[in-house]
């Protein structure tokens, strides 16, 4: 039984045959018009051929098929073969050549074949010989091994001339349906490979998206981890360094104290300090702190902490600073954008112990799709970019990859806390911008920083320092949870002129209110507290009684000052944990002179 593919050819060789072109050399012109006589008699029915195609194909071919030949000649192997070329240029190649062995005095019909079969290897061949100029194994050597050439002795019987011409004219169709067949097949293979090789660049490309979608997700997981934690400890922990502050300063402020406790006591005052700093930083990376920006030019910002920056780092390192004049403003929050701008200057410092130079630049830029196509991050639009480059030592990609992590640091233990880049990340990303880092190892960093340009003008600079202001004998009502932070400010205010009424939730500020509440001319409330009543409530139910009343909020932490994007009503203010006792003075005169 043969095959499908076998019966699909078979059919195709049902029917009436298309002419095959013969092709005689032969330097006897008697050979030429012997095999004409045979091969161009009379249209003959091809008997043999169909019950040999049937039994081959299955018996798809059913039809008597009629053998018409086109035959040309040629004299000697050059001028056969100048008819194959031209043959081929047409487009209607030879099927079958009938070459003789001896054809003095050019080429020989081996020469003759091998020549042929350069330009068309299909081609079917019977040499014809009346001597044994070649064995069969020199025929092979010279012409290699090979189903397209036949022997045919001199002189011709007739019979098997025909057979002969029939059947490597069809074998010599079959073959060339194969290879068209088997071409196709290949293009086919080479389409569905190509396609294939597509689909698995799409599927490399859809991993490695997916990957980085993962390590991002993974990372900002750890981001809102650790600031969940820092909210957590942030308003108990900001309660106690509130009154170590408050304590530590009222201390220092004691006429002739011993050089030993003074030192002792500013120690106190400094740990309760960096304390302060360190929950700010947790706070401040991961999202969670409470900003106050305005609009601020980022050239003169810089330009005013470029002294103190220079005292930071070392005579071994030049400070350049290449700032763009005219930048548009962003709105940011001044003391954020210092403490972004200090850290990175303070890690350039630290990648360069043997000196080197750091260079902060400022400009604007108008982000495009090829930019973003570059940082998936970056955002359409202008922007104000500040960079700071460093001729360190470099980053490696999997340094690089994990800078921003909190708590991670290259600094040997006791030089670092690991939160510097991070709280940079997660200023720039409180303030709607973004960063985009270039390290090399052995070529330096470069950090830069996109915050978004604004169309308003950059407000005024610093106020002026005032003179510090007492109290007027206004009374103020002091409603904390937390006693020793009750207690600390209750004391700060009446020494500094103040009357003073306390309560230690909402509950019992309502009860003091109600007896005394014509008194009162400023709330100062904490915002986190139990029994049901928060502060800003508290401030709501008074203010419905008093509209004028002056409330200032004083919070360790709190989610809803953190993320509310509204500024405070009138005659409202906020003062953030810890604080020292003479920045508590001044945020409660500036809120009754508001």
């Amino acid at each position: 039984m043969s095959s499908p593919a076998f019966r699909e050819i078979g059919s195709a060789l049902s029917g009436d045959e298309p002419g095959y072109r013969v092709l005689i050399i032969d330097d006897n012109r008697a050979i030429h018009e012997d095999i004409r006589k045979i091969l161009g008699g009379a249209a003959q029915e091809d008997t043999d051929l169909d019950a040999t195609a049937a039994a081959l194909f299955d018996g798809a071919v059913s039809s008597k098929g009629k053998f018409d030949l086109e035959i040309d000649s040629a004299f000697q192997g050059h001028e056969g073969l100048e008819l194959v070329q031209q043959a081929l240029a047409a487009e209607r190649p030879y099927a079958l050549a009938f070459v003789d062995v001896r054809m003095p005095p050019g080429w020989d019909g081996i020469e003759t074949i091998s020549r042929l079969w350069q330009v068309q290897p299909d081609l079917q061949v019977v040499i014809c010989t009346a001597y044994s100029d070649y064995s069969w194994d020199e025929m092979i050597t010279k012409l290699g091994q090979t189903d397209s050439l036949v022997i045919l002795k001199k002189p011709f019987d007739n019979i098997e001339v025909l057979q002969l011409a029939h059947t490597l004219t069809h074998k010599w169709t079959l073959s060339r349906r194969l290879q068209s067949h088997l071409a196709g097949l290949d293009q086919m293979v080479a389409c569905r490979t190509e396609e294939l090789e597509l689909a698995n660049a799409r599927l490399r490309q859809e991993m490695e998206d997916r990957e980085a979608a993962q390590k991002q997700l993974r990372h900002a997981q750890k981001m809102e981890a650790l600031g969940q934690f820092a909210a957590g400890v942030a308003h108990d922990f900001n309660n106690l360094l509130t009154v170590i502050q408050g304590y530590a300063s009222m201390q220092l402020a004691t006429p002739d104290l011993a050089p030993d406790m003074t030192d002792s006591l500013e120690q106190v005052a400094l740990a309760a300090d960096r304390a302060s700093a360190l929950t700010r930083q947790l706070l401040l990376f991961s999202r969670q702190q409470v900003a106050q920006p305005r609009l601020l030019d980022c050239s003169a910002v810089v330009g005013g902490l470029r002294q103190m920056l220079g005292r930071v780092i070392s005579e071994e390192i030049e400070l350049r600073c290449d700032l763009a004049a005219d930048l548009p403003a962003v709105h940011a929050d001044p003391g954020n954008l210092e403490q972004i701008l200090m850290n990175l200057v303070v890690n350039a410092r630290d990648a360069m112990p043997d000196g080197g130079r750091i260079v902060i630049r400022t400009g604007v830029e108008e982000i495009d799709a090829a930019h973003i196509a570059r940082s998936p991050q970056a955002q359409p639009g202008s922007h104000v970019c500040l960079s700071v480059s460093d001729t360190g030592a470099g980053m490696s990609e999997e340094t690089m990859s994990r800078i921003f992590e909190p708590f991670f640091t290259t600094k040997a233990a006791g030089q670092g806390t690991g939160l510097g880049l991070a709280t940079v990340y997660g200023l720039v990303a409180q303030h709607g911008g973004w960063l985009e880092l270039n390290s090399k190892l052995g070529e330096g960093t470069t950090l830069r920083i996109f915050l978004p340009a604004s169309e308003l003008p950059a407000e005024g600079g610093a106020e002026p320092v005032r003179p510090e202001l007492r109290g007027g004998g206004e009374t103020i009502l002091v409603v904390e949870d937390e006693r020793a932070v009750r207690e600390i400010v209750s004391y700060i205010l009446r020494q500094s002129g103040y009357a003073v009424l306390e309560a230690s939730d909402g509950p019992e500020a309502l009860s003091v209110w109600a007896q005394k509440g014509e008194e009162i001319d400023l709330l100062l409330t904490d915002v986190v507290m139990p029994n049901g009543l928060r502060g800003n409530q508290l401030a709501d139910r008074l203010r419905t009684d008093r509209s004028d009343l002056r409330v200032l909020f004083s919070t360790g932490y709190d989610p809803d000052f953190a993320h509310s994007a509204a500024p405070l009503p009138a005659r409202m203010s906020l003062l953030e944990k810890p604080y020292r006792p003479d920045t508590l003075v001044r945020a409660v005169r500036d809120c009754l002179d508001a």
